[in-house]
């Protein structure tokens, strides 16, 4: 008791409310944005491929603003931008509510994505900042565990909201997102200072490309990030889909809900054992074993319509998922100069390349092969994701190198 009563006292207030606020936040998040894909076909009656460009596009604005929203935060503090982000994004979630046109939800989702791609690298940049070396995994998994708490919670309220027919539920949304800017506007008047810079390194945008330009290890860590999202973007688009419309689900709506909770609990039960195993190997090396369990997963859902079957791979998907989201994290916190520690995780929002162009493609593959053949649909994005390994690989020999040639230096 005296231990937990001590590593309760090291943690900081910051963490304790971006923490908590990151479940509620999304549980409402969950409660509506997964069901999009379903809504847009059935009530709104938009082909796939165009509905995959429509959630994709989110990723697509994502990809380079969280860099200049990280670069800013590094620059300006991270609590502005926090609660800038967070405020448009309430707003957004509640455009959706009203949303009628097309365009409408292009609009949305892109700004939709925007607000995340800055939101989400600064919040676990300040995580960082008030964050002890040793400590940072743990915080990195705690907020990951939020996250799908949130996830196991939404989809079943967003069920019986009926939020695949209905846009109302963004309203509830909206409110928790506006709830959450509050807690983090009385956060930057309490601990003002933790969310400036500590940079006593001045730099500019141009400085900024140039170091992340130079950086190998990030460059091969993001084109192979790029590829494995593709394979995860699949989830809230492509499977949706696929089991919302294809005739050999009943009740495929509700399956997909269910496997959102599979997902969720089994982050719930397998986080901290996977990633206390996982910790002892390279990062890299860990990142090609959560990359094949993605592919694995997707083979899954395409070979069989057993209920059970999709559950197995929703759960191999899950451990995947485990390991490159918190593992990526680390890797990042390890690459960055503190003084851009902002700016590097904001490059890590480049990966929504992947998110972006997933569904477009899991769209085409619908459109191409119908919503009966699983398996042509599934097993190609598998063997796309497949192809994110060599990347790990080339980037955990770089790595090697990088750490010999510190060696030698710190011997001469």
């Amino acid at each position: 008791m005296r231990n937990m009563r001590d590593s309760l006292n090291r943690i900081h207030p910051i963490v304790t409310t971006i923490v908590a606020g990151t479940l509620f936040t999304r549980a409402a998040f969950f409660m509506t944005m997964p069901f999009l894909a379903i809504y847009l076909y059935e009530v709104m009656g938009i082909a796939p491929g165009m509905i995959g460009l429509v959630i994709g596009f989110s990723a697509l604005t994502g990809t380079f603003g969280g860099f200049f929203g990280g670069y800013l935060s590094d620059k300006i503090g991270r609590f502005p931008v926090m609660i800038g982000a967070v405020l448009v994004w309430s707003a957004v979630f509640a455009g959706f509510a009203f949303a009628q046109e097309l365009w409408h939800f292009f609009v949305l989702n892109a700004l939709n994505g925007l607000c995340r791609s800055w939101f989400e690298p600064i919040s676990r940049a300040l995580l960082a900042d008030v964050t002890t070396k040793e400590n940072r995994q743990s915080v990195f998994s705690a907020r990951y565990f939020a996250i799908n708490v949130g996830a196991a919670i939404g989809p079943v309220i967003g069920t019986s909201l009926g939020t695949s027919s209905s846009t109302s539920g963004f309203l509830i949304t909206s409110a928790f997102y506006a709830a959450y800017a509050c807690a983090v506007v009385l956060l930057m008047q309490r601990y003002k200072e933790a969310g400036q810079s500590q940079a006593e390194q001045k730099y500019s945008i141009q400085d900024a490309f140039t170091v992340l330009a130079a950086d190998r290890v990030l460059l091969f860590f993001l084109l192979g990030n790029i590829v494995v999202m593709m394979g995860q973007a699949q989830m809230d688009s492509t499977l949706a889909q696929y089991l919302g419309s294809a005739p050999a689900f009943k009740d495929g709506v509700k399956l997909f809900s269910y496997l959102i909770l599979v997902n969720a609990i089994t982050v719930l039960i397998l986080q901290y054992p996977v990633t206390n195993y996982i910790r002892r190997f390279d990062t890299m090396y860990a990142l090609r074993i959560g990359s094949f369990a993605f592919s694995l997963a997707l083979l899954g859902f395409g070979l069989s319509t057993k209920w059970y079957v999709l559950v197995a791979s929703m759960v191999v998907l899950t451990v995947g998922e485990i390991i490159v989201f918190v593992m990526s994290d680390v890797l990042i916190d390890d690459l960055a100069p503190d003084h851009m520690r902002g700016t590097y995780f904001g490059a890590m929002s480049l990966r929504s390349i992947g998110f972006s162009a997933g569904p477009w493609i899991g769209g085409l593959l619908l459109e191409a092969y119908g919503f009966t053949n699983g398996l042509y649909i599934f097993g190609t994005l598998a063997l796309l994701s497949l192809s994110g390994l060599p990347m790990f690989q080339i980037g955990q020999r770089v790595m090697k190198q990088n750490k010999q040639i510190e060696t030698q230096r710190g011997v001469m």
